[in-house]
């Protein structure tokens, strides 16, 4: 997959990885918040179970990634 196919939580979490690399961590955490916010909102519109697919990745996973990147990070408030 090209980068430019890539959709919004695949691009969200690749720019909050670079912002923890560049010491960035505000913006890290306001990005890993994006993605929980816009995986919430999926599911409360769509019904979306973890077990179901966003961009290709379970739910579930795209809730690790950014639960863990504020945790492995020290971002949490």
């Amino acid at each position: 997959m090209a980068k430019k196919d890539k959709g919004l939580l695949h691009r969200t979490f690749t720019e909050a990885r670079d912002c923890i690399k560049a010491n960035d961590p505000d913006r890290a955490r306001d990005l890993y918040d994006f993605i929980i916010y816009q995986i919430a909102n999926k599911r409360w519109e769509d019904n979306i179970q973890v077990d179901d697919k966003i961009e290709g990745v379970k739910v579930g996973v795209w809730l690790e990634r950014a639960w863990y990147g504020l945790e492995n990070n020290k971002l949490l408030l």
